[in-house]
């Protein structure tokens, strides 16, 4: 009768090989779903005017993790209902930024206004900051399966708000005036994460930057 001893059965090298795959597998998700999208989002925050790197997470949600722009909030579904909530806020936003233009208008009159600066406010800056991070950031680290308000989706939410806010150094000193950025940040990523639809965050992002260049121009 032969030994058996020290051979493994055809069920436990299975087994083995089974508990290999899925601790590669998961290493390779954490890889995908967190590391990578934590690095092309600290890229995206340093660096706001190389106009190409924008396609940064657009390729990698493309190529690298297989889904469509849907995931990134560019979708029809729920799309009335956030450009509705999105009109909304660019108006509260607007009042609430009016006063605040009027405190510092001594100040806001020294700046100046061209067509490159407008194109950057109303089009450029809305679509690369809330695909950063409305689209990007909130869909890699929040859960979306879950209640917008959960403790987990409003941490996320607090801290993309305040990297949003701390681009706008150009504000410290108009420091009122990062009010209602803060809250543009944050309410957008809760509308982000309701709606799961970008085009209302999109609708109030350039609302509220053209509102202000027009009360700019109007000061003049």
């Amino acid at each position: 009768m032969l030994s058996t001893w020290g051979k493994q059965s055809p069920l436990r090298r299975t087994e083995k090989r089974s508990v290999v795959y899925e601790a590669e597998a998961l290493k390779r998700e954490v890889w995908v779903e967190r590391i990578m999208p934590g690095i092309i989002f600290l890229s995206l925050w340093l660096d706001g005017w190389f106009f190409p790197l924008i396609l940064l997470p657009v390729l990698y949600v493309l190529l690298v993790e297989k889904k469509s722009l849907e995931w990134l909030g560019f979708s029809r579904r729920g799309l009335k209902v956030s450009m509705l909530l999105g009109a909304v806020m660019a108006l509260i936003l607007g009042a609430m930024y009016y006063p605040i233009f009027l405190y510092y208008l001594p100040v806001m009159k020294r700046l100046t206004i061209d067509l490159y600066n407008t194109f950057l406010d109303v089009a450029w800056y809305p679509i690369y900051e809330e695909l950063t991070y409305r689209g990007f950031a909130l869909t890699h680290f929040a859960v979306l399966d879950g209640s917008y308000l959960s403790l987990r989706n409003l941490s996320v939410n607090l801290i993309q708000s305040l990297l949003f806010l701390s681009i706008h150094k150009h504000h410290f000193g108009t420091p009122l005036v990062l009010i209602p950025v803060f809250l543009l940040g944050f309410l957008n990523g809760l509308l982000f994460l309701k709606t799961r639809n970008i085009y209302g965050c999109l609708l109030s992002h350039s609302a509220l930057n053209g509102f202000a260049l027009l009360l700019l121009s109007s000061s003049a």
